[in-house]
């Protein structure tokens, strides 16, 4: 694991963005300091969170090509068949930067679980890719997420983190009852329009164009 102060991190070649949610158009700040991550020239992926409406990955590729972005394709995961199917693994595991859009976090889990795809995310970001978790998603990047005041279970690359996306003054409370159940935790509270990028020298950085931050906050037994 990568380790800067009380946060660590799967080790990898390429960056690690929870991005705590909206409107592409809005924060162009957060997605060209993605888009200037990439280190080479090879597509980028955007991985609907199993929505299967075609044209929100159409767009946000179109999005990023006018930020100069590579260009790209929608990796069409939508269930447990998709999930195996070789071609969408290798679309995943030979991008540059994969966007795991916002959406339904169940419906990815339920999704992805016993696939390959977990495994290909891996390869990327062990080979330099950019791995953005967008809203609901960056939920996944920890080893728990909160999501309307449910707890979901994550890939643990951000160890023992509890990402909060979208995190408001209305968390707080959601956030103290779960670090009650997961005391050995540290909450990730990330504000819409924020994100925390984690880099692959131990980088840690906020990227926004508000005056928002990310709020930790550890449970009793964290670091113990």
């Amino acid at each position: 694991m990568t380790q800067t102060g009380p946060l660590q991190w799967r080790t990898g070649a390429g960056w690690l963005v929870l991005f705590g949610g909206g409107r592409w158009e809005e924060n162009e700040t957060i997605h060209s300091q993605a888009i200037s991550a990439i280190t080479d020239e090879s597509p980028i992926a955007f991985l609907p969170a199993a929505d299967p409406d075609p044209t929100v990955g159409e767009a946000f590729l179109s999005f990023y090509a006018d930020l100069g972005a590579p260009h790209g394709y929608v990796v069409p995961i939508h269930d447990q068949r998709s999930a195996s199917d070789p071609a969408n693994y290798r679309r995943l595991a030979n991008a540059s930067l994969i966007y795991i859009g916002g959406g339904s976090t169940q419906r990815l889990i339920e999704a992805v679980e016993g696939t390959p795809v977990i495994e290909a995310i891996a390869t990327a970001f062990d080979g330099g890719a950019v791995i953005v978790g967008a809203g609901t998603s960056a939920m996944l990047l920890g080893k728990w997420g909160i999501g309307h005041s449910r707890i979901y279970p994550g890939w643990g690359w951000v160890s023992d983190a509890l990402i909060t996306p979208q995190y408001t003054d209305e968390s707080v409370a959601v956030v103290r009852a779960a670090l009650q159940r997961y005391p050995e935790a540290i909450s990730l509270g990330i504000p819409s329009e924020v994100a925390l990028a984690l880099g692959p020298e131990g980088e840690v950085a906020t990227w926004t164009d508000t005056d928002q931050q990310v709020t930790a906050t550890f449970g009793a037994k964290f670091g113990r």
